[in-house]
């Protein structure tokens, strides 16, 4: 009624999805203004679609919101992304799927970033995500998800239309009803369609008809009020049980409630539907029944007697049992002490060693319940401390005052060094250092304060005091999860002070057999500092795969990060921007900010090596902006090499010479950037020669070890020679030089494809460039084959410019390009890999994978997934 025009955007973005383009609507507005009641009536228009339906009961344990997805989708993994694209891609094939999601405003926060990541990882997919949400205080990551773009939009909804309005009356109210009625109604209510429907059931006909005002939204609550009192008993206190429960019940569960020991159920059920207080809903051979409006909930609990309400929820604990019959024996309390209540709650704390959430969440509860200042204390204290390992800032900060003002004790230190730390204060560590130091203090505290200790070091590039307090971990824990977090730090601080292969060395013999994902990833890390590429990858994508399948981690985003790195290094740069996309979902909502530079750098490696200055001017100036707000070396030392690769590919070697100046004193004092293989070296002595400092690129050739390199770096040694001679205007040493280069290579072909067709491919620029060279158009053509594959425009200009017009102009003009999704499939089916297996590399559907590689097979003129094996793509 009065809503076609946003049935109408609705239905567009439907047919949009339907098409092969997933989208996402989020419908918001105020309470009762009809929100459920649109999406309701447009998927009843759907009769083709896929429904799935999730609504949000209020409860915000950590994930719990997810949870209710994931089984409704038949998930087996809740709070695994992959897990959850992977039952949509399936439900695609019954039809276009619309995924509806009411009150996202109840959602708990992991639950938002959990979901918000696997939404947005739907591209290519017949998905229609539609949620519902009160406009007020909805969180960044949903207001994030749902800003306005081509592929999401933001749908306001305000009041009935005047039309809409005199529809619901007629429909309600059958009768004589004069346009000036109609339209004072739309006038007082403001089309709400809640307050309207409760005037049409409340008031007599001469009082709609009067001139007397109606009565104003805000006595909503006294309407509901009246309703309610001229229920029946019975009814009432059903009523009653509903809203004090706060999710929909069953009818098993309400017959355990001593309140309702005498009631006619059934019968109170067809009497609060008739009064529009309650909706029964059917699932099967079961029903639920739920308080049909938020508004409606707040008002009848607000308007129970104190001690009625109390009683309830102490039926109610005695009903549901778990976790939630500590809740309402907590709501009972209304705050006031109670000791009993409070020693169950630090027990149950106790009993959760792994939801570390929950746990202080009923700590939280205990603190406020307890009967003196001191035990509050210690139990908010002992909350915070969980919170810390949680990563829960926004709970923490709420408490920051508090924390503040208690006494001085480790827990307290751990908490503050914590909160200090996020800000990027220098003194951080002089907390987590007191509480690391204090021989009293409980073992366990002391080794988490050790580990954030050692994290703050780190993040300051400091990296002998994190490995010393790494170090001292493992005699203070008996938890092996903490034990391997203390290894991983150990391992990073040794290769911060002494470089990759010092850390290596500390996570030998680990990686196997570790309880997480983060020994690997570490290592994966290490390896790619060390410039052992093909070494870097295996463990990267083991130990996101470790993650994905429940593996405990907390430096995933690292792994998408340095991945990046490591696929645009291989000459795989479609999958290198796939998985850039990915790690910045992490960062998108404002999750782990102090990593997200390195995010934005590694992201601007691809499109900086392509020349698209803009793209990766973009990148480089969101990692610019995030170190400012909180610095780390690993991220200026990726924005350097970002900013030298741009410069790269528009032929500024100065500017190379500039982004890169710092990196070598950094590496002269040991740490990360100080391997003899390492990435960046290759880059900085080519930026010496191509500014003219011929004496600084021979000295940094003759400190490059001349044995034990890999093959990537010894032919960038080569093309640097070549360089140098170049610059000497010796074309006959430079000619000797890449023809040794490769030779090298081709005595390697495996190693060449796997690891560096693009220095191979340069290589050949550089010789077929030069003059006089017999075979110069051939090996043109075969660098021109390599760089038309991962879209390298400067390399392919520079071929063009030192072919003739006749070998410049040959080439396949036949088959039309992929797209860069199109060649990331290609790349991955290639390689063996299922629609399933591809769909969790790029967190994607298998639904979106099939469709990519119909338009392969369509534009290759090839009808199998055989066909593909042994081609190469980006």
């Amino acid at each position: 009624m009065g809503r076609d025009a946003q049935l109408a955007v609705l239905s567009r973005w439907f047919d949009r999805a339907a098409a092969g383009h997933a989208a996402r609507v989020l419908v918001g507005g105020d309470a009762g203004v009809g929100k459920t009641a649109l999406v309701d009536a447009f998927v009843a228009g759907l009769p083709d679609a896929v429904v799935v339906r999730v609504e949000a009961d209020g409860d915000r344990r950590p994930g719990a919101f997810q949870e209710l997805v994931a089984a409704e989708l038949g998930a087996d993994r809740a709070r695994d992304p992959t897990s959850l694209l992977e039952r949509l891609g399936a439900r695609q094939e019954d039809g276009p799927v619309v995924v509806v999601l009411h009150d996202l405003h109840d959602v708990d926060e992991e639950s938002a970033i959990g979901l918000a990541r696997a939404v947005r990882r739907l591209h290519a997919d017949r998905v229609l995500v539609v949620a519902t949400a009160r406009g007020d205080g909805l969180g960044r990551v949903w207001t994030s998800l749902f800003a306005d773009g081509p592929d999401a939009a933001t749908l306001r909804l305000g009041g009935l239309d005047p039309d809409g309005v005199r529809e619901l009356v007629f429909r309600l109210r059958p009768g004589r009803w004069s346009r000036a009625v109609t339209s004072r109604l739309h006038a007082e209510t403001e089309g709400n369609p809640l307050h309207l429907t409760t005037l049409l059931r409340e008031l007599p006909d001469d009082v709609l008809r009067g001139d007397s005002p109606l009565p104003a939204p805000r006595a909503l609550a006294d309407e509901i009020a009246s309703r309610t009192a001229r229920l029946s008993d019975d009814a009432h206190r059903v009523l009653a049980c509903l809203v004090v429960l706060a999710r929909p019940a069953g009818r098993s569960l309400l017959a355990r409630l001593t309140e309702l020991a005498d009631v006619d159920v059934d019968a109170a059920a067809r009497e609060l539907t008739a009064a529009g207080l309650v909706d029964v809903l059917a699932l099967g051979a079961r029903s639920t029944m739920r308080v049909r409006h938020p508004l409606v909930r707040a008002s009848v609990y607000d308007g129970l007697d104190p001690l009625w309400r109390r009683e309830i929820h102490l039926d109610l604990a005695a009903a549901v049992g778990g976790t939630a019959e500590l809740a309402h024996r907590v709501a009972a309390a209304g705050g006031r002490p109670d000791p009993g209540l409070a020693d169950d709650l630090e027990a149950a704390a106790r009993s959760e060693p792994t939801d570390v959430r929950a746990a202080a969440t009923r700590l939280l509860d205990a603190a406020d319940l307890s009967p003196t200042a001191e035990l509050a204390e210690r139990r908010l204290l002992a909350a915070c401390v969980l919170l810390v390992d949680a990563y829960d800032t926004d709970r923490l900060l709420a408490r920051a005052p508090a924390v503040r003002a208690a006494r001085p004790c480790p827990e307290r230190d751990v908490a503050l060094g914590f909160l200090l730390s996020r800000d990027a204060n220098p003194v951080a560590h002089a907390h987590l250092e007191s509480a690391l130091e204090a021989a009293d203090g409980d073992p366990e505290v002391r080794a988490l304060a050790g580990v954030r200790l050692a994290l703050e070091h780190i993040f300051r590039g400091r990296g002998v005091a994190a490995a010393a307090a790494a170090a001292r971990v493992p005699e203070l824990t008996r938890r092996p999860v903490r034990a391997e977090q203390a290894l991983v730090l150990h391992a990073l601080g040794r290769a911060l002070s002494e470089g990759p292969d010092a850390g290596l060395d500390v996570l030998a013999g680990h990686v196997d057999h570790a309880l997480g994902a983060d020994p690997a990833i570490t290592e994966g890390t290490l390896h790619l500092a060390a410039g052992r590429i093909a070494a870097a990858r295996s463990r990267l994508e083991e130990g996101i795969a470790r993650s994905r399948r429940g593996a405990p981690s907390s430096s995933t985003h690292r792994a998408h990060c340095h991945l990046v790195e490591v696929l645009y290094r291989t000459g795989r740069w479609d999958l290198s921007e796939a998985q850039a996309d990915i790690a910045l979902t992490w960062f998108v909502d404002g999750d782990r900010g102090w990593a997200e530079s390195t995010a934005h750098a590694v992201a601007a490696l691809v499109p900086a090596a392509r020349g698209q200055r803009d793209r990766a001017a973009e990148h480089c100036a969101a990692a610019r902006a995030s170190l400012e707000r909180t610095f780390n070396p690993q991220g200026a030392h990726a924005l350097a090499l970002a900013e030298a690769t741009l410069c790269r590919a528009l032929g500024d070697a100065d500017g190379m010479a500039r982004a890169l100046r710092r990196v070598p004193a950094t590496a002269a004092a040991g740490g990360m950037s100080s391997a003899p293989f390492a990435p960046w070296r290759p880059l900085h002595a080519e930026a010496l020669v191509g500014s003219g400092d011929l004496a600084g690129a021979r000295a940094a050739l003759r400190s490059w070890p001349r044995t034990g390199a890999p093959l990537w770096f010894r032919l960038a040694r080569h093309q640097v020679q070549a360089r140098l001679a170049l610059a000497t205007g010796d074309t006959a040493a430079a000619e000797i030089t890449l023809r040794a280069a490769v030779a090298t290579a081709e005595r390697h072909p495996d190693e060449v494809a796997d690891e560096c067709p693009v220095e191979l491919a340069e290589i050949r620029v550089l010789l077929g460039g030069l003059p006089h060279v017999p075979d110069g158009p051939e090996q043109l053509r075969a660098a021109a084959a390599v760089f038309t594959e991962i879209a390298a425009t400067p390399w392919l200009d520079r071929i063009r410019a030192a072919s003739t017009p006749a070998e410049a102009d040959h080439g396949d003009a036949g088959a039309p390009p992929l797209t860069p999704r199109e060649r990331q499939v290609a790349d991955l089916v290639a390689r063996g890999l299922t629609s399933r297996e591809a769909a969790e590399v790029l967190w994607v559907t298998p639904k979106a994978v099939d469709f990519h590689l119909g338009n392969v097979f369509a534009k290759l003129g090839i009808s199998s997934r055989r066909q593909l094996r042994g081609r190469t793509f980006a």
